[in-house]
């Protein structure tokens, strides 16, 4: 295309912008205003200049429910297009609703680097019979109502209950994992899926019932007549039922479930807007105990607010409340035992259920975008603290807090790490950024960015629960990652696990040659922690050396200088060490005198999990084991210590052949021998000293 075309082009796209009759707005990934068109500024009152650079949340009018804006973000983070509508605010303080439709803007590279949102229809109130009103009032996909349209009809249906005495139930359906199929799917697969779900609820209730559409995967049925709780609970079975059958889309079977939560007229409330919201209230109870279910509404006892805990309004203020505490804990070195990092944990004061774990707030935080308050109040708090025992004269150690996917949509991210750093006056050394895979990988480029920022700062950065995610060694090579954490999944079955324990040991060579720190989470026995020390894991964290402790308890801990003990070092007896494996007592008596006489230093176990304990704590040159044995037959034990100890010298001492079973171990290299029970003294004894002998000059 020659110059004078492209500037033809680009003059008409020009023109075709500033003339559109609908509003354009163009925002960065941050919901930061980079281009608002005419019809934008002439509709909402303001200026181009006082909207450029300005946050999107300038339209906000606080009408619009949260969980509109949940799914707006769900969709278009993830790639989708979003439409719907949206109660916002003009600069002269006037609410407007409008029907917007919000897309991803990418670059040549295929990345979401804008957000475009197309506001086609601004109306005062959205009616069914004014201009454009049935457009406004109907959900574009489902044909249904939409939330506004509800209210209205929610209105009518109360007031007809009213005059004749009657009441109903309003059903609140919220899909389950929806955001899971959306993302396999696709939007066209998951819109594909929607209409599937309309069609089955609309098959469930009668004709006369109200069914609308109030969310991206969330559905509200008006049932008339229909207050009694037995029949109530009957009809809910019916539109799990339902559900469940597979929908097949894109050539797959996608099963559904549903949480659904019920409020009845009049007995919960006698206005629309406060019998959604117990039916809202109900559905997230239901939500919270796992889905695939339903919850009646339940008032409190004083009859005022509504009982099941909302936690996602109670999070709102949780900050400036006072309700969060951190507790911290240490992680030690496998070299020294000392003290050399701590981990800050948060938790929840809650005014009336006391300590609240992560566990159970953090994802409702993460879905709500509350965790970016949360996650820069323990950032402030961590530093403070490390201030704190840094005045204390207490040896300065590193502290880490860890970091939210969510932190990584915000390009201020270092700053805001910055001022922390600056208003608790450590250096950037003694802090550390824990970061997901999931953080990580969302937007790989993004947040190479990032991080090469924060480690501008001077401070550290590690990768969390290493292994559980689904990044790739060409990515992790791109990040300047200090350390890499063992998820605590791969170390509880460490000692037991081959594969579980390949994934650990293969982590730390493989972090090791990319000059990285290896850090174990969840480390509970003696056992888990010997094995991660003889396969040179740099430290570990865990209740085998504490939990985690409020700020007062681990200044004690670290004011009384507590180290990790790791036990005495072998004597060089021990250094020709049997293992005898046999659930017979006598058989272990007798086979213990004949090889301690030899001077051998001699372990025993009665089965095999017995066994792979003391190898976990012991270094073991040779095991003979009996082959059956309870929960584990000998060959399968001895299959495990191949791949956990590879160097060990295997032996089967049985009086059952099961030669079948032998020889495809030994063929195997399970296995380096077989004996039979009963056996001759100096027969063994000349084989174990043959195996000592050649292990000593290997």
């Amino acid at each position: 295309m020659s110059s004078a075309a492209a500037d033809g082009t680009a003059e008409l796209y020009r023109l075709i912008v500033e003339n559109n009759p609908f509003g354009l707005v163009v925002t960065d990934l941050d919901a930061n205003i980079v281009y608002a068109n005419p019809r934008q500024c002439e509709a909402s009152g303001y200026e181009a200049g006082e909207l450029v650079g300005r946050n999107a949340r300038i339209f906000q009018s606080g009408s619009t429910p949260a969980a509109t804006y949940r799914d707006m973000w769900s969709t278009i983070l993830t790639g989708g297009v979003w439409q719907g509508e949206i109660e916002n605010r003009c600069k002269d303080g006037s609410k407007v609703r409008e029907y917007m439709r919000i897309s991803p803007m990418r670059n040549g590279s295929g990345q979401i680097t804008h957000f475009i949102a197309v506001k086609e229809e601004r109306l005062a109130r959205p009616t069914a019979d004014g201009p454009g009103g049935r457009r406004a009032a109907i959900d574009a996909l489902t044909g249904l109502p939409n939330r506004a349209a509800l209210v209205e009809r929610l209105g009518e249906i109360i007031g007809r209950a009213h005059d004749a005495g009657t009441g109903f139930a309003l059903f609140l359906l919220d899909l389950d994992r929806f955001r899971a199929c959306n993302q396999s799917l696709g939007q066209i697969g998951a819109d594909q899926l929607l209409i599937e779900v309309v069609a089955r609820l609309s098959a469930a209730v009668r004709s006369d019932d109200l069914i609308a559409r109030i969310g991206g995967d969330e559905f509200v049925l008006a049932l008339n007549r229909l207050t009694d709780e037995a029949r109530c609970a009957e009809m809910a079975h019916r539109m799990l039922e339902t559900l469940v059958e597979p929908v097949h889309v894109e050539g797959s079977g996608q099963q559904l479930t549903a949480s659904i939560g019920i409020a009845r007229y009049p007995a919960d409330a006698k206005d629309a807007e406060r019998l959604l919201r117990s039916a809202e209230l109900a559905m997230t109870a239901a939500k919270h105990v796992g889905g695939n279910g339903f919850r009646f509404f339940t008032p409190v006892a004083d009859g005022g607010e509504p009982g099941p805990p909302d936690l996602g309004i109670q999070l709102r203020k949780v900050v400036e409340r006072g309700e969060l505490r951190l507790h911290y804990q240490p992680q030690v070195s496998l070299a020294s035992g000392e003290v050399v990092g701590i981990e800050a944990l948060v938790r929840w004061q809650h005014p009336e259920r006391g300590l609240v774990p992560p566990g159970a707030f953090i994802p409702v935080a993460e879905e709500t975008g509350l965790i970016i308050s949360i996650g820069e109040w323990v950032l402030r708090e961590a530093c403070r603290q490390a201030r704190a025992w840094r005045d204390a004269r207490l040896p300065p150690l590193r502290v880490a807090v860890n970091l939210s996917a969510r932190h990584f949509h915000y390009g201020s991210l270092p700053e805001t790490v910055a001022s922390a750093l600056a208003a608790s006056g450590i250096e950037p050394k003694y802090l550390e950024l824990e970061l997901t895979e999931s953080a990580m990988m969302q937007d790989a480029s993004r947040a190479v960015r990032i991080v090469d920022r924060l480690k501008n700062l001077g401070l550290r950065i590690s990768l969390d629960d290493f292994g559980t995610g689904y990044s790739s060694l060409a990515y992790l090579s791109r990040f300047a990652i200090d350390r890499l954490k063992i998820d605590q999944s791969f170390v509880r079955d460490i000692t037991t696990n081959p594969v579980n324990a390949s994934i650990a040991t293969a982590t730390i060579a493989m972090a090791h040659k990319l000059g990285k720190i290896v850090v174990a989470e969840g480390v509970e026995t003696e056992a888990q922690m010997q094995f991660l020390r003889r396969h040179d894991c740099d430290e570990m964290q865990g209740y085998l050396f504490s939990r985690p402790l409020p700020a007062a308890e681990m200044t004690t801990l670290l004011a009384a200088g507590k180290r990790l003990a790791f036990g005495t070092a072998p004597t060089a007896a021990q250094q020709s060490t049997l293992l005898l494996v046999d659930d017979e007592q006598n058989i272990l008596n007798a086979l213990r005198r004949l090889f301690r006489r030899e001077g051998y230093h001699v372990l025993t176990a009665g089965s095999g999990a017995e066994a792979l304990e003391l190898l976990a704590l012991n270094p073991v040159q040779v095991i003979i084991s009996d082959q059956r044995m309870p929960e584990m037959s000998g060959v399968e034990f001895l299959s495990r210590v191949k791949e956990l100890y590879p160097r060990t010298v295997r032996i089967v001492l049985s009086g059952y052949s099961e030669l079948s079973t032998v020889t495809d171990a030994i063929n195997r290299g399970a296995i380096w021998k077989y004996i039979s029970k009963p056996w001759d003294d100096e027969d063994l004894l000349q084989e174990i000293r043959a195996v000592f002998r050649s292990l000593r000059e290997a």
